[in-house]
């Protein structure tokens, strides 16, 4: 299932409410059938266009925001496009032997961020690689790559702008994604579709948005 025909078949949650009443909620209204799974495994591997040694570090540093906020693998990931669905999230644990290693929260939070929208957006979209952006000035942390076609090797095929946060609420969150959906607009002459997604450890939860390439009236 892609990201484009990923939703639900029930109403939205009201957007004021504690975490534990919104997840009961999530769970009750998520869509009958197998949960998606996300894992670091691929990405460790070197197997999603980056190294192994940087694949690993971004997955540490989302094992270490999800320690932080006391979840356990494999945990619940909610992840919001239209409407919130429960997914499974698996991961390596680690715990206060890297308290030395990830000092700066912030840091970890955004490098974390990067683990967890890459393997999902990967997944969901069926695209299998990225390449990180290099570009200053172009809204975006990511180029999302197709397999090879008559241009050559891996082709660019979208972009991604990824948002990281230790633990925040549900408005913030939101506030966040509409920011990073303005500031993907720097590079669309490039035409390509723009994914937005912002990574909240604290429930923890992703949110997930997808504009086209061209400049919105």
């Amino acid at each position: 299932m892609t990201l484009s025909t990923f939703h639900l078949r029930k109403g939205r949650a009201p957007a004021q409410q504690t975490y534990s009443n919104r997840r009961q909620q999530i769970e009750s209204k998520t869509v009958e059938g197998p949960r998606h799974i996300f894992s670091f495994d691929a990405l460790i591997e070197g197997n999603l266009g980056l190294s192994a040694v940087y694949g690993s570090f971004l997955a540490e540093g989302a094992a270490y925001c999800l320690h932080k906020n006391g979840h356990h693998s494999p945990g619940n990931l909610v992840l919001t496009l239209e409407e919130s669905l429960m997914t499974s999230l698996i991961w390596k644990e680690v715990g206060a032997e890297l308290d030395s290693t990830w000092t700066d929260l912030k840091e970890a939070s955004e490098y974390g961020a990067y683990a967890v929208a890459i393997v999902v957006c990967l997944k969901l979209t069926n695209f299998p690689r990225v390449e990180r952006c290099a570009q200053e000035g172009t809204g975006i942390d990511i180029w999302v790559t197709d397999n090879a076609d008559d241009r050559g090797i891996f082709q660019r095929a979208a972009r991604l702008e990824v948002s990281g946060l230790l633990h925040d609420d549900q408005n913030r969150t939101k506030a966040r994604l509409k920011q990073k959906l303005v500031q993907t607009k720097r590079s669309d002459e490039t035409k390509l579709p723009a994914y937005v997604a912002v990574v909240e450890f604290g429930s923890p939860e992703i949110r997930m948005h997808k504009r086209d390439g061209r400049e919105e009236q």
